[in-house]
């Protein structure tokens, strides 16, 4: 109880400032403040950030012992138990994505974002990465993950941040996608830029939905879309993390499914 009240209270913090900012008008300008970091007092982006990192502690003893449960080490379980295990599971799942969304922000508004490019086999040190941390939700989902990257693929950029952009377009392509669909993973050179994609086949995306994808806080409307839990946080770190790369992210919403194409400097 006491992680899920930690949980909301960020958040309502979090919405609670961004609500007031975009009521709070520049009178010299007649422009609206744009950031959280704009009116956000420097305390509270360090609070937001110690209380994510003590409960990302809290998370990680807990889900050890929830495995431990799982895996009967502590007993054998029977239907009923496991189910309540495996539920259990999940949400804490969903803390973590959460937890890992708020301290992305804090980083992002507080201007930690910095790229330290080393060159790596994007196959080897960032897709293998991301198919290990979703092959259980790939696989309860039915999905199939398509990666076309060539195997040798070399670049040179910020591993960490890229890592967590294919993580975010991944988590956001399971979520959105298709029961018994596929994820497909592409790369392109373009000049001295690459150009990678991640495709789900979900429900397309709305021009008025477009305008708004990569806001803070954005959530897409459709019926469907709304009964999906997150924090509306994870395109706009996304597009912050390609933006610090030197790069740009966009979305192109085909006739069933959506790609989301984001460029970055390949040395």
């Amino acid at each position: 109880m006491k992680i899920k009240f930690a949980k909301y209270e960020i958040e309502f913090l979090l919405r609670k400032k961004d609500r007031d900012i975009k009521q709070t008008v520049n009178h010299n300008t007649g422009q609206t403040a744009n950031s959280i970091s704009d009116l956000l007092p420097k305390g509270d982006l360090n609070t937001i950030e110690f209380v994510s990192h003590e409960l990302k502690g809290i998370l990680g003893s807990t889900v050890m012992c929830v495995y431990a449960i799982r895996d009967g080490l502590l007993g054998m379980l029977n239907f009923k138990q496991r189910a309540s295990i495996e539920a259990t599971i999940r949400n804490l799942s969903r803390l973590e994505s959460t937890i890992k969304d708020f301290l992305d922000l804090s980083r992002i508004e507080d201007g930690q974002l910095k790229n330290r490019s080393v060159q790596f086999n994007v196959n080897n040190d960032v897709i293998k990465e991301v198919e290990d941390a979703f092959i259980s939700e790939i696989y309860e989902s039915r999905m199939l993950l398509e990666n076309n990257i060539a195997p040798d693929y070399l670049i040179k950029t910020d591993r960490n941040l890229l890592l967590t952009v294919f993580n975010n377009l991944v988590s956001n392509a399971i979520k959105y996608g298709s029961h018994g669909g596929k994820i497909i993973i592409n790369s392109e050179d373009i000049k001295n830029k690459t150009r990678f994609s991640v495709y789900n086949d979900g429900i397309p995306i709305s021009a008025v939905e477009k305008e708004k994808l990569f806001k803070k806080f954005s959530r897409l409307e459709s019926e469907q879309n709304k009964k999906i839990k997150g924090t509306g946080l994870g395109l706009f770190i996304t597009k912050s993390i390609v933006k610090a790369l030197g790069g740009d992210i966009w979305v192109e919403p085909g006739e069933k499914g959506n790609t989301f194409i984001f460029e970055i400097g390949r040395n």
